[in-house]
Protein backbone atom coordinates (compact mmCIF):
# COMPACT_ATOMS: atom_id res chain seq x y z
CA UNK A 1 0.00 0.00 0.00
CA UNK A 2 1.43 3.44 -0.98
CA UNK A 3 1.56 6.68 1.28
CA UNK A 4 -0.77 8.12 -0.72
CA UNK A 5 -3.22 5.73 -0.58
CA UNK A 6 -2.94 5.43 2.88
CA UNK A 7 -3.41 9.29 3.23
CA UNK A 8 -6.55 9.70 1.46
CA UNK A 9 -7.90 6.95 3.02
CA UNK A 10 -7.29 8.43 6.62
CA UNK A 11 -8.32 11.73 5.10
CA UNK A 12 -11.86 10.42 3.40
CA UNK A 13 -12.37 8.54 6.53
CA UNK A 14 -11.72 11.30 8.90
CA UNK A 15 -13.21 14.62 6.19
CA UNK A 16 -10.07 17.33 6.91
CA UNK A 17 -6.59 17.00 5.73
CA UNK A 18 -3.61 16.72 7.47
CA UNK A 19 -1.22 17.69 5.58
CA UNK A 20 -1.44 21.38 6.60
CA UNK A 21 1.53 23.14 9.07
CA UNK A 22 -0.89 22.83 11.84
CA UNK A 23 -1.06 22.03 15.70
CA UNK A 24 -4.24 21.92 15.98
CA UNK A 25 -5.65 18.93 18.08
CA UNK A 26 -7.54 16.85 15.70
CA UNK A 27 -5.46 17.74 12.94
CA UNK A 28 -2.30 15.92 15.08
CA UNK A 29 -4.45 13.00 16.00
CA UNK A 30 -5.69 12.78 12.14
CA UNK A 31 -1.85 12.63 11.66
CA UNK A 32 -1.27 10.05 14.44
CA UNK A 33 -3.54 7.62 12.45
CA UNK A 34 -1.87 8.10 9.29
CA UNK A 35 1.70 7.63 10.56
CA UNK A 36 0.59 3.99 12.51
CA UNK A 37 -1.09 2.70 9.24
CA UNK A 38 2.14 4.00 7.45
CA UNK A 39 4.66 1.77 9.80
CA UNK A 40 2.18 -0.99 9.94
CA UNK A 41 1.47 -1.41 6.41
CA UNK A 42 4.84 0.22 4.49
CA UNK A 43 8.36 -0.60 5.01
CA UNK A 44 9.37 3.17 5.52
CA UNK A 45 11.70 4.42 7.96
CA UNK A 46 10.34 7.07 9.95
CA UNK A 47 12.18 9.79 8.26
CA UNK A 48 10.63 8.75 4.77
CA UNK A 49 7.07 8.18 6.44
CA UNK A 50 7.57 12.09 7.94
CA UNK A 51 8.92 13.13 4.79
CA UNK A 52 5.65 12.22 3.20
CA UNK A 53 3.59 15.07 5.31
CA UNK A 54 6.74 17.27 5.41
CA UNK A 55 7.36 16.65 8.90
CA UNK A 56 10.46 15.96 10.92
CA UNK A 57 11.25 11.80 12.33
CA UNK A 58 10.74 12.79 15.65
CA UNK A 59 7.33 14.18 15.11
CA UNK A 60 6.27 11.12 13.51
CA UNK A 61 8.30 9.35 16.91
CA UNK A 62 6.06 11.18 19.06
CA UNK A 63 3.19 10.44 17.41
CA UNK A 64 3.56 6.80 17.35
CA UNK A 65 5.18 6.40 21.06
CA UNK A 66 2.71 9.22 23.01
CA UNK A 67 -0.24 10.39 20.80
CA UNK A 68 -1.61 7.80 19.24
CA UNK A 69 -1.57 5.54 22.65
CA UNK A 70 -3.70 7.80 23.91
CA UNK A 71 -6.46 7.46 21.92
CA UNK A 72 -7.67 4.15 23.70
CA UNK A 73 -7.58 6.50 26.93
CA UNK A 74 -8.87 9.54 26.36
CA UNK A 75 -10.01 9.99 22.57
CA UNK A 76 -11.92 6.56 21.50
CA UNK A 77 -13.34 8.17 18.82
CA UNK A 78 -10.45 8.63 17.05
CA UNK A 79 -9.42 4.71 18.37
CA UNK A 80 -12.89 4.25 16.17
CA UNK A 81 -12.01 6.00 13.18
CA UNK A 82 -8.66 4.03 13.30
CA UNK A 83 -10.46 0.62 13.54
CA UNK A 84 -12.88 1.30 10.91
CA UNK A 85 -9.83 2.61 8.48
CA UNK A 86 -8.18 -1.17 8.79
CA UNK A 87 -11.33 -2.80 8.97
CA UNK A 88 -11.73 -1.38 5.27
CA UNK A 89 -11.79 -3.31 1.93
CA UNK A 90 -8.92 -0.89 0.45
CA UNK A 91 -6.51 -1.35 3.49
CA UNK A 92 -6.68 -5.20 3.47
CA UNK A 93 -3.59 -6.16 1.22
CA UNK A 94 -3.73 -7.74 -1.89
CA UNK A 95 -2.58 -11.18 -1.25
CA UNK A 96 -4.83 -11.60 1.41
CA UNK A 97 -7.53 -10.18 -0.98
CA UNK A 98 -6.64 -12.98 -3.70
CA UNK A 99 -6.47 -15.64 -1.16
CA UNK A 100 -9.65 -14.74 0.15
CA UNK A 101 -11.45 -14.24 -3.55
CA UNK A 102 -9.62 -17.82 -4.39
CA UNK A 103 -11.62 -19.66 -0.94
CA UNK A 104 -15.10 -18.21 -2.42
CA UNK A 105 -13.81 -19.57 -6.21
CA UNK A 106 -13.42 -22.75 -5.18
CA UNK A 107 -16.28 -23.31 -2.99
CA UNK A 108 -18.55 -22.16 -6.01
CA UNK A 109 -16.70 -24.22 -8.57
CA UNK A 110 -17.77 -27.13 -6.17
CA UNK A 111 -21.07 -25.96 -5.52
CA UNK A 112 -21.59 -25.34 -9.36
CA UNK A 113 -19.83 -28.69 -10.10
CA UNK A 114 -22.34 -30.37 -7.36
CA UNK A 115 -25.47 -28.71 -8.93
CA UNK A 116 -24.75 -29.71 -12.22
CA UNK A 117 -24.25 -33.35 -11.65
CA UNK A 118 -27.66 -33.58 -9.48
CA UNK A 119 -30.38 -34.65 -11.38
CA UNK A 120 -33.35 -32.41 -10.75
CA UNK A 121 -37.35 -34.35 -11.49
CA UNK A 122 -38.78 -30.94 -13.28
CA UNK A 123 -41.63 -31.39 -11.79
CA UNK A 124 -39.78 -30.50 -8.11
CA UNK A 125 -38.56 -27.35 -9.30
CA UNK A 126 -40.83 -24.86 -8.02
CA UNK A 127 -40.87 -26.31 -4.61
CA UNK A 128 -36.87 -26.08 -4.65
CA UNK A 129 -37.49 -22.31 -5.98
CA UNK A 130 -39.17 -21.69 -3.21
CA UNK A 131 -37.16 -23.41 -0.67
CA UNK A 132 -33.71 -21.09 -2.05
CA UNK A 133 -35.62 -17.97 -1.89
CA UNK A 134 -35.73 -18.43 2.12
CA UNK A 135 -33.46 -16.66 4.21
CA UNK A 136 -30.83 -18.66 5.17
CA UNK A 137 -31.68 -18.53 8.97
CA UNK A 138 -35.29 -19.85 8.75
CA UNK A 139 -34.19 -23.10 7.30
CA UNK A 140 -34.29 -25.38 10.30
CA UNK A 141 -37.42 -23.84 10.71
CA UNK A 142 -38.40 -24.80 7.12
CA UNK A 143 -37.00 -28.38 7.34
CA UNK A 144 -39.17 -29.15 10.77
CA UNK A 145 -42.22 -28.19 9.12
CA UNK A 146 -41.54 -29.50 5.36
CA UNK A 147 -41.32 -32.98 7.64
CA UNK A 148 -44.34 -32.23 9.73
CA UNK A 149 -46.44 -32.08 6.18
CA UNK A 150 -44.89 -34.86 5.02
CA UNK A 151 -45.52 -36.80 8.07
CA UNK A 152 -49.42 -36.01 8.25
CA UNK A 153 -48.70 -36.74 3.83
CA UNK A 154 -47.64 -40.50 4.77
CA UNK A 155 -50.22 -40.54 7.82
CA UNK A 156 -53.49 -39.68 5.24
CA UNK A 157 -51.93 -41.89 2.74
CA UNK A 158 -52.00 -44.90 4.58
Amino acid sequence: MRTSEIKDLVEGELGYRIDKNSRERHIVYGRAIYFRICKDRTNLSLQRIGETLNVHHATVLHALRNIFPSFEMYNPKYMDIYNRIIETEEYIPKYKKLKILQEQHRKLETRFRFLKELKIDPKLKPILQTIQELPEEKFPEAEKRIKGVLDRLQEYCE
